[in-house]
């Protein structure tokens, strides 16, 4: 026997139970892989020479190339597959399994061996959890430990448990620990049988293998070295009967299994499931709210559950429930270095191919510095759709092969994607292309650089795709991440992060923070609910806008008296009260004969939610309830006191105080004579005659519902005279239902309100079956495609397909008889129509050669069709506005007056062809938008107003668009210009119907100012494209400054409030001739800026 000298050996991991149940596997660690300092000898087992690595301890392991008995050697025996290798001390490392001790087989055990391993575990871990916290000098472990999160979140789950048996959240961002906080919450409660529900089978198969090592915990010196491993479960398949279940689950401390497997079992599976586990785990639990989900977790509703995320919201506003009983902020782990920072490289590319290869190129110029550095990073390409990867795998082919690009989805195999990971473990790939995959919770830290070619449209799911590239290790460097900042599908949760020279850093950091403070908000107002029922969670309520509101004298509310004033009736749930938001809720469950026949045995049940909240600032009760055959008086004196009174009548349409042009679409009338017709409804025109009846008559007001616009947003309002007020709107959550209350009371309250004023102002509509003798100023697209991306709607002329922001729609007739003409125009075509009048309706029939065809998702449709369907506006000379058959005209007097001629710039337009309006690409100097931005660009401080931009042509915003800052006001003027029909000024009120059009226009743009941004963006880029394929040079459409300084102050404007002017200017117009019909047509454009968007309208002209 001879010894060599003393060198290393890495030996994997022996197993003390490894097999399959049921094709699951079931496996139980019993020694960790190990490195042994040792020495080679040589020693002969019956006929056969042998090697055996003698340990420094003395123990002795025989290397072995065949099996061996185990009588045949009294040490262990491996079977080593790189034995020659391993003795010419090429590799330390030995590859091979261990052939003694063999590992028990799972399948083969009894139920008293299974109680026996189970509880060998759990009774192992008395005493071996150690409470011990990491400590740092700088970025130096001075002492190894659970790190301070996970400490934190540990503490706050076991003083959870002590307290409540609700489900617990504990919000922890990607790559703080939150697998080591499972751990420790396993080892240090000793918990009976834990049942493990990850999203995807990669982390199924991941989170199972930490629990198999308990993770780093050992080496942390949390978990005693002696510890014993738990017996891991990884449920691969369904078990099909509860005995399955037991034959799998008895056998395991830990079941780690995916949604889609759990979740389609059979009912009496997840029961036996339920009733086998103690404790369930939710891990990345943002998905708790789908359907699946929260059904299989329901099972689990007398079991402690723990929902473990970095993200406990959504973007669809579902919430992830259950306390939140430990939240780390994003910024605290960037601070405390477990974030690593990331560094944001921006393409800008509107064309989508010169967008990927822009994308392309700067990763993998980056994976080129990162290699030349020595970083061992990987590219990651994100698409959302398998056709896109394989496009985007295609192009990483071509340019660069010599990083074996591979790509993963959902239709490549199992054994496939196990293979395509393992070479980018062994660093044999360089670039994946993926559409969802390597995500919620897969741990590949040499992933750096992100390359978004489709960026996500969920702020929960970027910050999940994120934490993918900041995993801290310190031979690896920073993150990069490429995306395209003019990517159209940017959602405005996101449009920060995709900001060119943004911080990506701090960005995603306060990202993160806005959202889980608002979670936080929600939690905080529904924590604050004492006794909560258990039936019903209380984030998933959604009440309607609506209330009856009562007056009291009260010094505070009672809310304990509540259910004295619902009698026999059955409560379901309830009551619950918040006491620091003052807001009482239950449920009642009642039950009604049916209404076709006298059928005893079978009633109708009815659930009816009661919501009540008092202000006490205001000395109001608010009561909603879905129960609408009742003013709920009795609920109101129980909670209030006998002295409250019901605000009704004439009050109640105090509610529509401060609405502009309030549009009547229903309205009830009584009359307090007539018992015969005590009531009538109107709708539409119908209202027209009802209203002033109503108000000179013996008719009284039963009930409406209108809208109109407030603070420059356009609202809804239902009000009853017994004393209910509504609004179409659902509630967000039950905090949203308390502040709509507010609102409503403060108008309530308000004895200045004049409810006579309200209605002498009110549009109401008239049915028309021909033209209104008045002249149109514009056709104006129909609302519903106004609040469409533009992006989202493609119109279509004589094979000419462009997007909406490229196409106009312009008024062709501006007279008061005969036919009304328009033309829908784009760039290069256009398309005439006639706006046809019959008794029944409204058509739009094309006149010329041509028609126009309008593309919206997947539907495309003739313009005269989408316009029957959704009909467009069409605003005349007096404010008022045809839509399909109702013409609305505001009543005089209501707020209308002659445009202040005081108000009127003249200015000088010597030099200036005033028939001549657009500069053009030649920028002609005698034009009078030439005239106009050269004043603006000596006249507006660079400083003040940045940005000034010639947006002529079809689709504009305005011909000339101005965009500043000042005192914290996004500062945006509109310039209309419009050429003379004279040569020189006159009194032509001509001269100003299509330009008034075209300011009141601008009322759209109040509330989509980042949408403006956007516009003026594809604006200039369609401009470069068309003049590029014409072979022309690019004349850019920015007047001062460019793109960069564009998108500044882009970032700047939700931060800002907007202020917006509309500037008419028409040098044909002579400010010394003007008569009363063109200060009209002014006035009503003004007052119609002013009621609809709060836009001031100022006004330039001739002397």
């Amino acid at each position: 026997m001879e010894a060599d000298i003393l060198r290393a050996a890495n030996f994997p991991p022996r197993f003390a139970l490894d097999g399959k149940v049921l094709k699951n596997p079931i496996r139980q660690l019993l020694q960790h892989e190990v490195a042994h300092l040792g020495s080679l000898e040589t020693v002969r087992i019956g006929r056969h020479e042998a090697h055996v690595f003698r340990i420094s301890s003395g123990d002795a392991i025989l290397l072995a190339e065949r099996r061996y008995r185990a009588d045949q050697f009294s040490g262990a025996i491996f079977k080593c597959q790189n034995l020659d290798d391993f003795i010419s001390g090429r590799t330390d490392e030995v590859r091979g399994e261990w052939q003694t001790p063999a590992p028990r087989q799972p399948h083969l055990l009894n139920s008293t061996d299974n109680d026996a391993l189970t509880s060998a575990v759990r009774e192992g871990w008395g005493s071996a959890f150690n409470f011990r916290e990491e400590r740092r000098q700088g970025n130096e472990v001075t002492e190894t430990g659970l790190r301070p999160p996970q400490i934190g979140a540990l503490f706050g789950v076991l003083s959870h448990w002590k307290a409540s048996n609700l489900p617990a959240t504990v919000v922890m961002p990607t790559g703080t620990g939150k697998t080591e906080t499972m751990l420790a919450l396993l080892a240090r409660e000793r918990l009976g049988r834990l049942l493990v529900i990850v999203p995807t089978g990669a982390l199924r198969d991941q989170i199972g293998d930490k629990f198999l090592k308990m993770g780093l915990l050992k080496d942390l010196g949390v978990l005693d070295p002696a510890a014993p491993f738990p017996a891991v479960g990884y449920l691969q398949h369904k078990p099909k009967s509860p005995a399955e279940v037991d034959d799998i689950f008895s056998r395991c401390n830990v079941i780690v299994t995916t949604m889609a497997i759990a979740g389609q079992c059979s009912d009496a599976v997840q029961r036996r499931m339920a009733e086998v586990c103690s404790h369930l785990f939710i891990d990345e639990a943002h998905h708790i709210s789908a359907r699946t989900w929260e059904a299989f977790r329901g099972q689990f509703s007398q079991k402690p559950i723990v929902q473990f995320t970095a993200t406990p919201f959504r973007n669809d506003n579902k919430h992830v429930d259950g306390r939140v009983v430990f939240n780390y902020p994003l910024r605290k782990a960037q601070a405390e270095g477990y974030f690593k920072e990331i560094r944001f490289l921006p393409v800008d590319e509107l064309d989508l191919v010169e967008a990927d290869q822009a994308i392309a190129e700067t990763a993998l110029a980056q994976l080129s510095a990162d290699l030349a550095r020595g970083y061992s990073h990987i590219v990651m390409a994100r698409c959302d759709s398998i056709p896109r990867a394989k496009k985007i795998h295609a192009l990483y082919e071509e340019l660069a092969p010599e990083h074996s690009p591979i790509v993963l989805h959902n239709e490549v195999s199992a054994g496939e994607t196990k293979e395509l990971l393992a070479k980018l473990r062994n660093a044999d790939s360089k670039i994946v292309v993926c559409v969802d995959m390597l995500g919620e919770g897969f741990d590949l830290p040499e992933l750096k650089i992100a390359a978004v070619h489709d960026p996500h449209k969920s702020l929960a799911i970027t910050l999940q795709f994120t934490g993918r590239f900041t995993r801290f290790r310190s031979d690896l460097g920073d993150a990069t991440m490429i995306a395209n900042i003019a990517d159209p599908g940017v959602s405005e949760a996101l449009q920060d992060l995709y900001a060119e020279d943004a911080d990506w850093n701090s960005l995603l950091r306060d990202l993160s923070e806005g959202a889980n403070t608002r979670q936080t908000r929600r939690s905080e107002f529904l924590d604050a609910f004492q006794d909560v029922p258990e039936t019903v969670a209380l984030r998933n309520i959604f009440p309607k806008m609506s209330a009856v509101v009562y007056r009291a004298k009260a010094s505070r509310w009672r809310p304990e008296r509540a259910l004295s004033a619902m009698g026999n009736t059955e409560i379901y749930a309830g009551p619950t009260v918040n006491e620091r938001y003052k807001v009482l809720l239950f449920i009642t469950r009642e039950h009604e004969s049916v209404v076709w026949g006298d059928v005893r045995d079978i009633r109708n049940t009815e659930w009816h939610l009661y919501l009540a909240h008092w202000d006490e600032g205001r000395k109001l009760l608010y009561i909603n309830s879905s129960n609408k055959g009742s003013m709920h008086e009795e609920l109101a004196r129980a909670i209030c006191g006998d002295d409250v009174n019901l605000i009704k009548g004439e009050l109640v349409f105090r509610s529509l105080h401060n609405i502009n042009r309030l549009v009547l679409t229903n309205l009830g009338l009584s009359d307090v004579i007539n018992e015969r017709l005590r009531f009538s409804m109107h709708v539409g025109a119908d209202i027209s005659d009802a209203l002033p009846d109503a108000l000179r008559t013996n008719k009284r007001k039963s009930n409406l519902f209108a809208h109109g616009y407030e603070e420059g947003k356009r609202v809804t309002v239902g009000c009853s005279q017994k004393g209910r007020v509504w609004s179409m709107s659902t509630a967000e959550d039950l905090a949203s239902w308390v502040d709509w209350c507010h609102g409503m009371g403060a108008k309530l309250r308000d004895d200045a309100i004049s409810t006579r004023d309200v209605f002498t102002n009110v549009i109401l509509p008239v049915e028309i079956k021909e033209r209104p003798a008045l002249v149109p100023l514009l056709v104006d697209w129909p609302e519903d495609f106004l609040k469409r991306s533009e992006d989202a709607i493609t119109i279509i002329i004589d094979g000419e397909q462009v997007p909406f922001y490229e196409a106009e729609l312009r008024v062709l007739t501006f007279k008061a008889e005969g036919p009304i003409l328009f033309r829908v125009a784009t760039p290069s075509k256009f398309a005439d129509y006639n706006v046809k009048f019959t008794p029944d309706s409204v058509e739009y029939e094309p006149t010329g050669g041509f028609s126009a065809e309008v593309r919206i998702g997947r539907t495309t449709r003739p313009l005269g069709e989408w316009f029957r369907k959704e009909p467009p506006a069409i605003r005349f000379e007096n404010g008022g506005y045809l839509e399909g058959t109702e013409l609305f005209v505001p009543p005089h007097g209501a707020g209308r007056k002659p445009f202040d001629k005081g108000k009127i710039d003249a200015w000088n337009w010597s030099g200036v062809d005033i028939s001549k309006e657009s500069q053009d690409l030649e920028k002609r100097p005698d034009s009078i938008q030439r005239r106009v931005l050269d004043r603006l660009l000596a006249d507006l401080p660079v400083d003040a107003f940045p940005i000034i931009f010639d947006d002529d042509g079809s689709g504009e915003a305005a011909d000339i668009v101005c965009i500043g800052t000042r005192d914290g006001r996004l500062l945006v003027h509109l310039y209309h210009c419009k050429f003379s029909s004279g040569s020189s000024p006159g009194a032509r009120v001509g001269d100003l119907y299509e330009v008034c059009g075209q300011a009141q226009r601008s009322a759209h743009w109040r509330g989509t100012v980042e949408e403006l941004f956007k516009h003026l963006r594809r604006r200039d880029e369609v401009r470069k494209n068309r003049l590029g394929k014409a072979g022309a040079a690019h004349v850019t459409r920015f007047e001062r400054g460019d793109l960069k300084a564009l998108r500044e102050l882009g970032k700047q404007a939700k931060l800002l409030m907007p202020e917006l002017t509309v500037h008419i200017v028409q040098p044909g117009l002579s400010k010394d001739e003007l008569n009363t019909k063109q200060l009209e047509l002014l006035g009503a454009t003004e007052l119609y800026l002013m009621d609809t968007a709060a836009i001031q309208l100022q006004v330039i002209a001739s002397d």
